[in-house]
This record gives structure tokens, sequence and C-alpha cells, in this order.
């Protein structure tokens, strides 16, 4: 069984220093360029997403990219830690990440489907 911020086949948005990450690290600005190559590892720790929440272009394009990506996802199923500082609020169905004292919605990123896992500090997404 998966440990925990490691479930195959979803995104495991977690909080960092909460849960062991994996050894390969890449920024997010990486990540979406090797999503948009088909080129995402088997296992990967991605870094730095919430210093661009705040870039609306940026969210827009890695949002299309993952939506256009999912089958692709799906049938490869890595696992993909998505690793932000800060913490999590819930706003109504969905979660928000505070962070530097401001909220920016991860249903912008991640979809509708986002779901609270362990202990609060660990949100899961499917592809």
């Amino acid at each position: 069984m998966a440990g925990p911020g490691r479930i195959p086949g979803q995104y495991n948005i977690v909080v960092a220093g909460e849960y062991e990450t994996f050894d390969h690290q890449m920024p997010i600005e990486e990540f979406l360029q090797r999503l948009t190559n088909d080129d995402v590892p088997d296992e990967v720790s991605v870094v730095g997403l919430e210093k661009l929440l705040d870039d609306e272009e940026f969210v827009n394009e890695l949002a299309r990219e993952m939506d256009q990506r999912a089958d692709d996802l799906e049938y490869q199923s890595p696992t993909i830690q998505i690793v932000v500082e800060g913490s999590f609020h819930r706003q109504g169905k969905t979660y928000d990440l505070r962070y530097d004292d401001e909220l920016y919605s991860l249903q912008e990123v991640f979809g509708p489907q986002l779901e609270r896992r362990g202990d609060g500090n660990w949100i899961t997404s499917p592809f």
C-alpha cells in the first residue's frame, strides 16, 4: 500500500515538511514543460507552486495542460507529489492554500475533485 502523500495515479498535494518526499524534485515550471512533452517521471516531488499561484496566466496554462494530459497520466499512473509551503483551508466544498497571508484556490489548478487525507496536511486530486 502507498504511504501518506504517495498515492499513484493522483496528484498528492502535501504541505512541505509533513510527509516524506521523493528524492527527485523539480520546480513547477519544469513540471509544466515535462507535462507538455509527455515526459513525467514515475515518481516526482514538484516544488514551488505556491510562489506562482498569483500568476493567473501560469495557473491557467498549468491547469489546461494538466487537463489535456489527464488520460496519459491515468494510463502511466505516476506518483506525483505537489509539495507546497503554507496551510490548507476549507472553502465551501473545496480547499484553498494559505501562503504569504493570501488564500489561493486549489480548485483553479486541480479541479473540483479535491479530497482531504490523513491529518489534513495532504489533499489528493485525480489526474
